[in-house]
């Protein structure tokens, strides 16, 4: 058994940690609390990194879906109200550059912390030297404004055909409203200006070259080098006051792949040109409605003064075979008239021949050879009459049925080809309720 005493003595050498246990414990505590402050900074860095991620693709989302509805992007806020800077009078933004912050609200982006990105939208207009057909080069006015709405896209279309005119051709805007009921495209304007209009748009701004004057991103491997031109750009600061490319009027915004750094943390999301050109589709829908379908408009549109015109020609055929039908019947009676002269010639030469005695019998033969001459015309002449009556009978036969049912239903496919590559016009590449009923409703011509 332990004595008391014992017990004691294990009870004082237990009493607390030594030096070296404590030293130990203190080393522990340390990494533990350096790991700890490592990690909270890392994972603040990137919950605000998500929170980067997450407000970009939101507005970014936003943006598309404003685009498909109002056939272009929203002006920049240059007031901080969170509404975009838009003369309603002339449809245009009142910041020429193009840069200010988001407008959150007109964009339907109820997230307050929206306000704090910066956006910035393609906003150019530019000539350009276009080659023709010879070879030969021609100055062509661009609009590029991606903020506002214009009158872009135009189809080839035959604007002057008749069975008693030359065709006549241009390519200009299709006027689907004056054949509208009155106010339809006042109180729908997406029937006559939309996303075809904005696709050529993109269309006009892909063919200029980079212009460091309008909005654009930057190389990643040099920063100061501009590196294309861009439809819209977004970019959530890091730091106040934003880096000088972020910040005031400059239409620069970095790489989205620009590496971080220790005075760079700004997150940049640009979508180019080419990549919102297949976002919306425009391959899709502004090369049908305004080439394939115009071209194919154009031809149901020349097929029907080519109907009338064949038919014409039928009538001219059939005009053709009633003349020759009756110099048909002219030839048949000059034919009997001669058959009448030569049987009269034969009886004044026997009748000379009786006189004289036989003396000139052989004129007898003579005029018998011209008797059977005239036969000979008047069998020939008999068969010009039948062929002539039969062609003037087939080509009027040929002719009445073609005037009955060809060009009537050239017509009638005509007015449905160029109806509906009206309605392809007026239904654009994302459709509302009000334009798929008004495009239904719609008939060519009326």
């Amino acid at each position: 058994m332990t004595s008391p005493a014992n017990m004691g003595n294990g009870s004082q050498r237990q009493r607390g940690f030594s030096l070296i246990e404590l030293a130990v414990v203190l080393v522990i505590l340390g990494i533990i609390g350096v790991l700890l402050a490592r990690w909270l900074g890392v994972a603040a860095d990137e919950n605000n990194r998500a929170v980067q991620r997450s407000l970009l693709q939101r507005a970014d989302d936003a943006l598309m879906g404003f685009a498909a509805i109002q056939s272009r992007l929203p002006c920049p806020d240059g007031n901080n109200d969170g509404l975009e800077d838009r003369d309603a009078g002339t449809g245009s933004c009142t910041t020429a550059a193009g840069v200010g912050t988001l407008p959150y609200r007109s964009l339907g982006l109820p997230d307050s912390r929206a306000a704090h990105i910066r956006y910035g939208v393609l906003r150019r207009t530019g000539s350009l030297e276009l080659p023709e057909w010879d070879a030969i080069t021609t100055p062509a006015s661009l609009n590029a404004d991606l903020a506002v709405l214009r009158r872009r896209a135009e189809q080839l279309q035959i604007i002057g055909n008749s069975a008693t005119s030359a065709p006549m051709h241009n390519v200009e805007h299709w006027d689907n409203c004056s054949r509208l009921a009155a106010g339809t495209c006042a109180e729908h304007p997406q029937v006559d200006l939309n996303s075809l209009d904005f696709c050529e748009g993109l269309r006009n701004a892909a063919l200029m070259p980079t212009d460091a004057k309008f909005l654009h991103t930057l190389r990643e491997q040099d920063p100061r080098t501009p590196a294309a031109n861009v439809a819209y750009a977004l970019v959530v600061p890091s730091r106040s006051p934003a880096v000088a490319e972020h910040g005031g009027q400059s239409t620069a915004f970095h790489s989205p792949r620009q590496p971080s750094s220790t005075d760079y943390q700004d997150k940049v999301l640009a979508v180019g040109i080419d990549q919102l050109w297949t976002r919306l589709r425009c391959g899709d829908n502004l090369g049908p409605a305004n080439y394939a379908h115009a071209n194919v408009a154009m031809a149901a549109r020349l097929t029907t003064p080519a109907m009338h015109n064949y038919a014409e020609q039928l009538e001219i055929m059939h005009d053709l075979g009633v003349a020759s039908n009756l110099s048909a019947t002219a030839s048949l009676i000059l034919a009997t008239n001669s058959l009448t002269d030569a049987t009269g010639t034969i009886l004044d030469t026997i009748s000379e021949t009786f006189a004289t005695y036989g003396i000139w019998n052989w004129r007898v033969a003579i005029a018998t050879t011209g008797l059977g001459t005239a036969v000979g015309s008047i069998v020939s002449a008999g068969m010009a009459k039948g062929s002539a009556s039969t062609y003037e009978n087939v080509s009027g036969s040929l002719r009445t049925e073609f005037k009955g049912y060809y060009p009537g239903q050239a017509q009638a496919v005509e007015n449905q080809i160029v109806g509906d590559a009206r309605r392809a016009v007026m239904l654009g590449s994302f459709p509302d309720r009000d334009a798929r009923r008004i495009a239904e409703t719609f008939t060519y011509p009326n």
